[in-house]
């Protein structure tokens, strides 16, 4: 398999891992799930549906009408500020039966009805206010969980992350080779780095923690523990968060800490091996 490569300034420190980006957009943390209120299940029967590309998000609200009937709004092109802030116009739509045959676009009519923001404070809530027709409405969100990943497999993959508060000065490391995942039936996540490390020594970092699952993004915490050979290793405490997983392949992001450095912060994942 792919050897070691590694870039620390102690030989004792082992190096922490390859992985691929963190999230399906190249802008910010992918907000792309079903949400609904904050707290989970306070508010069940309306939502809505965000998908982002980039920096901009498309949004399909679900919620009801003064009669008690469906409405459906969609804000299109709510854009970034740079940060975790997205506006933009809301619309309210109407066109032809669904059941009358071949949809014909021309027969749609889209109206401005007010504008959407939504305001992201953490990785999975958020504050949404829009307006319709001059009533505002805000509301805290969640994503929604319905299903749990299951991220057991074979991968080629690790870790790479910058140390620092390290007792041989700040550190960058990385290791590459076999990653070997399990995933309980109680959701605990154990996986293995097998590697050699920069000596040629055949050695193992294994990182066992409890996973959760919010909407589409998982997250494990718990601890970590390598061995060089006979020797043992770096020891400490570690979490994957924004989790995102596929039939490809799964990526996060690390954090953690150890004998060696007060941080590390980088990337954890790998992509499905054939064998």
């Amino acid at each position: 398999m792919i050897s070691l490569f590694k870039r620390s300034l102690a030989g004792l420190l082992v190096a922490f891992g390859f992985a691929l980006p963190a999230s399906a957009t190249t802008y910010s943390t992918d907000f792309t799930d079903l949400w609904w209120a904050a707290p989970a299940a306070s508010e069940n029967g309306w939502g809505i549906n965000l998908i982002q590309q980039n920096d901009v998000i498309f949004a399909t609200l679900f919620v009801y009408g003064t009669d008690n009937t469906a409405r459906w709004f969609v804000a299109s092109d709510l854009r970034g500020n740079g940060g975790a802030t997205f506006t933009g116009t809301l619309f309210q739509t109407t066109g032809p039966y669904f059941g009358a045959g071949a949809f014909n676009p021309a027969n749609v009519t889209v109206t401005g009805v007010g504008s959407m923001s939504i305001s992201f404070d953490t990785i999975n809530t958020g504050t949404l206010t829009y307006s319709v027709n001059g009533v505002t409405v805000t509301k805290r969100v969640t994503r929604q969980t319905f299903a749990t990943n299951n991220l057991a497999g074979k991968y080629l993959g690790g870790m790479t992350a910058n140390g620092t508060g390290c007792t041989a000065g700040n550190q960058q490391v990385l290791i590459f080779d076999t990653l070997d995942v399990t995933h309980s039936a109680s959701n605990t996540v154990s996986a293995t780095v097998t590697f050699f490390n920069s000596q040629g020594v055949s050695s193992t970092c294994t990182f066992t923690g409890g996973y959760a699952q919010a909407g589409r993004l998982g997250s494990i915490s718990g601890s970590f523990s390598c061995t060089f050979g006979t020797q043992p290793g770096n020891q400490g405490t570690f979490t994957v968060s924004e989790i995102d997983a596929s039939l490809n392949g799964f990526t996060g992001r690390f954090t953690g800490r150890d004998q060696f450095c007060s941080a590390y912060n980088g990337f954890f994942g790998g992509v499905r091996d054939v064998r």
